[in-house]
């Protein structure tokens, strides 16, 4: 079987107006159907970083939280991709949705610095209506949708950009030469 390694870290995150108190969730997700063979050997696919907080004047956050992942790989079908949601614990503890966003990680191995746009949904009046007076952002019900690549997706969605999240990783391809594939 042919191996990927996946090492770096969750660097930060900027460009999000909602200021400190920021955190990220994230999760490695490989292919969309369960028969395709995409085993974890080590590691772990998904986390969440620490609440960072910002000083006054302050416009990023940083995060550097690791990552350090190891799959076991009998197909390129269903090749990782990274799937952030970007939180802000406001001073009442409560979770707000920052953003949403996700990135494919590149066929090649090395270093790669990753940008991931992120975006949150609007909804609808009264849901923009308790977003401003409560602080209740309308999220979505299932998040398979935020890296949805079959069908209609988001299409259909009313949102807006939040921000940007900047992940570094290593990638190690091992094993693949075995099966005729070549990476570089």
């Amino acid at each position: 079987m042919a191996g990927l390694h996946m090492l770096g870290s969750i660097l930060g995150c900027s460009d999000f107006p909602e200021g400190s108190g920021l955190y990220c969730t994230y999760k490695i997700e490989t292919g969309l159907d369960e028969t395709i063979d995409w085993q974890v050997l080590g590691g772990c696919p998904e986390g969440t970083t620490h609440v960072d907080s910002r000083g006054v004047g302050g416009t990023d956050s940083v995060w550097d939280h690791p990552i350090d992942v190891h799959f076991s790989v009998s197909s390129l079908v269903g090749w990782p991709r990274i799937k952030v949601m970007v939180w802000k614990r406001d001073e009442h503890g409560a979770n707000i949705l920052c953003g949403y966003g996700y990135c494919n990680c590149p066929m090649k191995p090395g270093a790669v610095d990753l940008d991931i746009v992120t975006w949150r949904p609007i909804g609808s009046f009264t849901e923009s209506l308790k977003s401003f007076f409560l602080g209740a952002r309308p999220q979505l019900k299932n998040d398979s949708l935020i890296s949805y690549t079959k069908g209609e997706g988001r299409f259909g969605l009313k949102t807006v950009g939040s921000g940007v999240v900047y992940v570094h990783l290593e990638l190690i391809c091992s094993g693949f030469s075995h099966y005729g594939i070549c990476l570089e």
